[in-house]
């Protein structure tokens, strides 16, 4: 009788201990669900793409030719830079909704971000005031984007540019 006893005891502890096991294993595996989601998200925009050396290439030290440039139906200068910064509209909504950590963005393409939106801030900030009202608005998410990973790249700086 004392060994039935001592084999329920040693049941009911091992009963005791799976249940938090299995439930730390469970938040484990949705973390890694979450992080798997999140790489998915960034992968699946072109920040990474062709695109990013066709806008390296474009001279944009003279904003007027840009500009000039950038309303020619003949370039393709606005389907590039709008397709490349749509990109970035949209993350910079997902990390805003809290939907993306910025931390994986970071390492992914933190420095190459705030190099691209460095380059062409002006640009943007001339289309802004060449639209007038409301345009503010134009590229927002993306300048919130581009001031989380300035600021998260300034305070890591281990972090590859």
């Amino acid at each position: 009788m004392v060994e039935s006893v001592s084999l329920q005891t040693l049941l009911t502890y091992l009963t005791l201990i799976s249940v938090p096991v299995g439930v730390f294993y469970h938040i484990l595996t949705l973390r890694n669900q979450s992080r798997a989601r999140q790489i998915q998200i960034i992968q699946s925009t072109r920040i990474l793409g062709e695109d990013v050396w066709k806008l390296w290439q474009l001279d944009t030290s003279d904003t007027d030719a840009f500009i000039e440039d950038f309303f020619n139906p003949e370039s393709n200068v606005r389907k590039t830079f709008l397709d490349y910064f749509n990109q970035l509209e949209i993350l910079g909504a997902y990390l805003r909704g809290g939907l993306l950590d910025l931390s994986i963005l970071a390492n992914m393409a933190g420095g190459s971000i705030v190099q691209f939106f460095e380059k062409y801030e002006a640009i943007i900030h001339r289309q802004r005031a060449y639209f007038g009202g409301g345009s503010d608005k134009f590229l927002s998410e993306a300048e919130y984007l581009y001031h989380r990973l300035k600021d998260y790249v300034q305070e890591h700086p281990e972090l590859k540019t």
